[in-house]
């Protein structure tokens, strides 16, 4: 089964295209990355195929519901980590705050707190999800629950809005800009930590992340990522 299809995908705005022709065929448990320059369209075409923004021609199936129809059934199973703009993290709450929030917003509206203890498990279950094997020679990404957001580093951020999109349980999670990470081993670690979530999450999770430059991704003999390449002409390629 294909987590996302998508057929001559177009989105027009404001008199211009934002990216056209996008083909792709992405089975359920892969990784789709979009690589453009800034302004090449990347942003809005992830939030498309999430179902928050709507195309202008073109076809779109994702989790077998067809959009823009079933946006809205689409949008419960696909979550954002944080998109700039779309869904900004508070930097004047600390990390425990922002997963105790998100917690609440998945509970019964009878239960509208949470433990430390269930705050500390969503942390500390995506820290043992990423936890790369040693061939990869990736860290994983510790977050510090008591930490401003304001105070932590990039890729500790990163990590944040990851785990605030798993709480969920989604099929599919969003990862917007990982060149946002300035710091090139920051940026190999994230890649090899988004790869290593997909393969060890307990239901098939779909990864679709944007870049402007694919060159900290390693890819690996069988690689099942996909490449939607924004460069020049939107068009999709297999990863080899």
């Amino acid at each position: 089964m294909n987590a996302v299809e998508a057929s001559g995908l177009e989105l027009r705005a404001g008199g211009r295209s934002v990216f056209s022709g996008i083909d792709l065929e992405a089975p359920v448990g892969s990784m789709v990355v979009v690589r453009g320059r800034s302004g090449a369209g990347k942003t809005s075409l992830l939030l498309t195929l999430a179902g928050r923004m709507r195309a202008t021609s073109g076809g779109l199936r994702v989790l077998g519901e067809e959009l823009p129809g079933r946006a809205g059934a689409v949008r419960r199973r696909v979550a954002l980590a944080e998109v700039r703009g779309v869904n900004d993290l508070d930097d004047a709450l600390t990390v425990e705050q922002h997963v105790a929030e998100r917690l609440v917003l998945h509970q019964p509206w009878y239960r509208p707190w949470v433990s430390k203890d269930q705050v500390a498990e969503q942390i500390a279950r995506v820290e043992r999800a990423v936890a790369v094997t040693a061939e990869t020679g990736a860290d994983v990404p510790a977050l510090r629950p008591r930490e401003f957001v304001s105070d932590i580093d990039p890729l500790e951020r990163m990590a944040l809005g990851v785990v605030l999109a798993l709480i969920g349980r989604p099929d599919v999670i969003v990862v917007d800009d990982v060149d946002s990470l300035r710091r090139s081993e920051d940026r190999r670690r994230a890649w090899e930590s988004l790869s290593a979530l997909r393969h060890t999450s307990a239901i098939p999770l779909t990864v679709l992340a944007s870049c402007s430059d694919t060159s900290d991704i390693r890819w690996h003999a069988g690689d099942d990522r996909i490449l939607i390449d924004l460069q020049d002409s939107p068009a999709t390629e297999g990863a080899s």
